[in-house]
């Protein structure tokens, strides 16, 4: 190995922890930056070499100290083009801070796929309308346009950010356009079919859990999570307060928000015929994770318990995950002679009978369902407010016709 005192250096070049430094004043300024390179012959004369330049870039005056050295706590400026690989790390490693586990989990997940495709050693200036295009068609081979559509919001975040820390010259965000979503997406139950498929169920706690589904329209994740503390019968209602994760723990909703969900006559039952299962489990402690990281401590019985079903050797769970509710409506749709749609299913269903049937106002069918207001509504279940809006239309000649006596 190469002694320290044996090296001669450069003017402006030095050695600090085993790598070159190089030295140079800006505005009267002492700047010292490490290359991360060892002492050879060779790196010397780049470390050399390198700090000729910036003395040349200072003196005219276009000195970039962003393009030199990306990641110093002095850089300013445009950085040199990266290989995206790195920059998504660096995002993700941004987002950490500012999002929750789950959600980390699957921005994770996304850019990883994104760069595996895109290619993870090709530089942010390759970027371009072309190369997204011919990304965004090699991605949606294959996978359904919900899928594609719900992964490119986090790739647009991505290529936002990009642009936002100056590692290229525009937003291509804009570019990565969504895939048209076809009405197959959502396929609602009807009511005959649903009937048909409770009626296959012996285990009276899956009766109940999937009538819920489909008279509250709760999502997966909510229904997995509710506990008998969020149920009030003399009001009729339950509050939604929590979700689970894609696989196991707790987090609030998807809109960090508590919402109060109105229970009609069959969902009442199906609780009513619950509590004999598992009302008089005792309540436990679970974390549940907030927004911004924290914890709060829920003392809680689940109503659904896979244990009310079977023992669970050695399981510490006591409420169901997602894709185990999956796994039963798909045996179930089976057995019944009907066509499998998956039980997120049940949510537009509840969605599809509440504009069909009972005509109800849009913003209450939002609020019911958890949305921010009634833009959602419109575009997932235009066509059966469409529908819908014909019957009003009829009705409301039928009242004319009175009050004009016609």
């Amino acid at each position: 190995m190469v002694q320290k005192q044996a090296i001669k250096l450069p003017t402006g070049v030095e050695l600090n922890g085993g790598s070159l430094r190089i030295v140079f004043y800006q505005n009267g300024k002492r700047y010292r930056e490490t290359l991360g390179i060892p002492p050879t012959k060779q790196n010397i004369t780049f470390a050399k070499q390198k700090r000729e330049a910036i003395l040349y870039e200072i003196k005219i005056g276009n000195f970039n100290y962003a393009y030199h050295f990306p990641n110093s706590k002095h850089a300013t400026g445009k950085p040199r083009s990266q290989e995206l690989g790195e920059l998504a790390e660096k995002y993700l490693e941004h987002k950490q801070h500012n999002i929750r586990s789950s959600t980390f989990r699957k921005y994770s997940t996304v850019l990883r796929t994104f760069i595996s495709i895109y290619g993870s050693k090709r530089h942010c200036n390759t970027l371009s309308p072309r190369s997204l295009e011919q990304f965004r068609n090699d991605f949606a081979s294959g996978r359904a346009a919900r899928t594609v559509n719900r992964y490119l919001v986090t790739i647009k975040s991505f290529l936002t950010w990009l642009h936002r820390m100056e590692y290229v010259d525009k937003d291509f965000s804009e570019h990565l356009l969504r895939v048209k979503e076809y009405e197959s997406d959502i396929r609602p139950f009807s009511i005959n079919e649903f009937n048909q498929i409770i009626a296959s169920f012996a285990q009276e706690q899956h009766r109940n859990i999937y009538t819920l589904f489909a008279y509250t329209g709760l999502r997966s994740g909510e229904l997995c999570a509710l506990a008998w503390e969020d149920v009030d019968f003399d009001k009729k209602t339950i509050v939604v307060r929590r979700s689970t994760y894609d696989k196991r723990g707790l987090k609030t909703t998807k809109t960090d928000k508590d919402r109060i969900v109105d229970l009609m006559p069959p969902a009442i039952e199906a609780l009513k015929s619950q509590m004999k299962l598992t009302y008089l489990y005792p309540a436990k402690i679970y974390d549940v994770e907030l927004p911004d990281k924290t914890y709060r401590k829920d003392s809680i019985r689940f109503v659904f318990n896979p244990k009310a079903v079977r023992h669970q050797k050695g399981s510490d769970y006591d409420y169901y995950c997602k894709h185990a509710l999956g796994r039963t409506w798909r045996f179930h749709c089976k057995k019944a002679g009907v066509e499998h749609r998956n039980q997120y299913q049940l949510r537009h269903t509840y969605a599809s009978w509440m504009i069909t049937f009972a005509n109800v106002n849009v913003s209450y069918l939002a609020q019911q369902m958890g949305h921010a207001n009634i833009t959602m509504i419109a575009k997932v279940y235009g066509k059966w407010l469409t529908e819908a809006n014909k019957k009003e239309s009829n009705r409301a000649w039928e009242e004319l016709k009175k009050a004009h006596q016609i």
